[in-house]
């Protein structure tokens, strides 16, 4: 199903008209303005990320059109949004931390994991309880790091290539689910 929506995406991109996407019931916007970074980022891809066979979130990834492929974007000199949507009814403060230190476990490994340590805790305290529709925004600009925002309201700011590389291979990175990551990736070449 989330190969699907990479399909669907790549035939909407290629529709002159297409103003946005519409995955599990929220409409990602085919461009969009991100402060610090300029206007007119294009959507990359929209995917939903499935634990136990349930929709947990759904994500959409904004690029420059300067970004041409993953190569480039996993290096972490270049800007991008991230957008989740939590399509779970409810999930308490304690799973949430859990969810987001896995998901860092398993995308840095033991030894970045290591060197990163003090951002992921950094990173897991900036969030609260997950509802379904609320709204998450990972906005990276190299010069400044990544802020988060929840419902459009700033939470944090957080610093550091590396780590930054670390919180996208979450999404694209070798241990992401591959219909999740390819869904995410379309707009972008593969090398």
């Amino acid at each position: 199903m989330r190969t699907l929506y990479g399909f669907v995406l790549l035939l909407l991109l290629a529709v002159p008209n297409a103003n946005a996407v519409t995955v599990a019931g929220h409409e990602f916007a085919d461009r969009i303005n991100v402060p610090g970074v300029g206007n007119n980022l294009r959507l990359s891809g929209v995917a939903v990320l499935d634990r136990n066979f349930v929709p947990f979130y759904a994500a959409a990834l904004y690029l420059p059109t300067s970004v041409r492929n993953l190569e480039q974007l996993q290096s972490g000199l270049s800007p991008y949004r991230m957008v989740i949507v939590w399509q779970i009814p409810l999930l308490a403060e304690p799973q949430v931390e859990e969810y987001w230190r896995k998901a860092f476990a398993d995308a840095a490994g033991p030894e970045r994991l290591g060197r990163i340590k003090l951002g992921v805790e950094r990173f897991v305290e900036l969030f609260g309880v997950a509802q379904h529709g609320q709204t998450i925004l990972f906005d990276y600009v190299p010069d400044a790091g990544m802020r988060v925002f929840i419902d459009n309201k700033p939470i944090g700011q957080l610093a550091g290539v590396e780590f930054n590389t670390a919180l996208l291979s979450i999404w694209l990175g070798d241990k992401a689910p591959r219909d999740f990551r390819t869904a995410l990736s379309a707009g972008l070449a593969h090398n």
